[in-house]
């Protein structure tokens, strides 16, 4: 009985489409070296954030990001500092890897933030349309009618600087960009016939919407998911960088960049690393993101 068992459970499996569609997607997903390569990056800087939150919190290394030393101010990375001190003589390092879960949690928190509203605005303008889809995007016009790192300056400025409200500014600056992307596929979801015949069934709007239009449009959130949580660290270390987000002596590596800028021709280590790192971790959101939409691109299916 227990084999009957198995079998059957392994037959509905290799039937249900949407696991085979799952198969298939991790099959294209593997297949593009570039996006592992980007998940792999991920991965290590989601491990390495981790630990150099515990050490911030806790001191395993015994070294504090703010710990100054002016005798071994500007100092080039060597064995004791492998990145190099900056002008009070802090441990670049040291400052990164504190640094590093500030500027991940930023992008990660102002993301997911944009999407708690995004999304449902946009599926409530694309499924029931009219005048509620007339003042959401009217709305999403007015936001969108501002450069992202302008509307993020104009509400940081208001608000004053720090990590809380950079990270509001920027996830108020990402709402039109989830609700449009979600009403334009929410508008081409529910006219599928399957919707119409769940809806003659007398189904729900509540239903309809959780059980079979929101699964359906996963996709394309994901994958705006992905990539905007780089463009929300370039933003947070933008606006620090200009002195308006994290404030010093909060390790954030955009405010790292603002500290060397004047060292530059003398000590370019410590714009250098700070740098370098927001390259990277841009990068590999960037190649993941682009691996997520072509792994997820019906053309590619066949």
């Amino acid at each position: 009985m227990a084999v009957a068992s198995e079998n059957t459970t392994q037959k509905i499996k290799e039937v249900n489409p949407r696991v085979k569609g799952m198969k298939d997607f991790f099959k294209r997903l593997r297949k593009n070296k570039s996006a592992l390569v980007g998940f792999y990056v991920l991965v290590l800087f989601f491990f390495v954030s981790i630990f150099g939150a515990l050490d911030a919190n806790y001191g395993i290394t015994g070294t504090s990001s703010s710990a100054t030393n002016l005798t071994d101010k500007l100092e080039g990375p060597s064995a004791q500092y492998w990145f190099g001190t900056d002008h009070l003589g802090r441990d670049i390092f040291i400052r990164i890897l504190h640094g590093m879960y500030i500027t991940l949690g930023v992008g990660f928190t102002a993301t997911f933030l944009a999407g708690i509203i995004g999304v449902p605005l946009g599926i409530l303008a694309g499924y029931y349309g009219k005048w509620l889809d007339t003042i959401i995007m009217r709305i999403m016009d007015i936001l969108l009618a501002f450069p992202g790192i302008l509307l993020a300056l104009a509400i940081v400025s208001v608000l004053g600087g720090s990590t809380i409200n950079v990270t509001i500014a920027i996830a108020i600056g990402a709402v039109p960009q989830f609700a449009r992307i979600v009403r334009g596929s929410t508008l081409t979801t529910k006219k599928l016939e399957y919707v119409d015949a769940i809806r003659a069934l007398g189904a729900r709007d509540g239903k309809i919407i959780f059980q079979h239009i929101l699964p359906n449009i996963m996709s394309p959130i994901i994958v705006n998911t992905t990539l905007f949580i780089a463009t929300a660290i370039l933003s947070a270390a933008g606006l620090s960088f200009l002195g308006l987000g994290v404030q010093p002596p909060t390790p954030e590596w955009g405010a790292m960049l603002n500290d060397g800028r004047n060292y530059m021709y003398q000590a370019a280590h410590i714009t250098f690393f700070p740098g370098m790192m927001i390259v990277i971790v841009v990068l590999a959101f960037n190649l993941f993101g682009d691996g997520l939409r072509d792994a997820f691109d019906p053309k590619l299916r066949k």
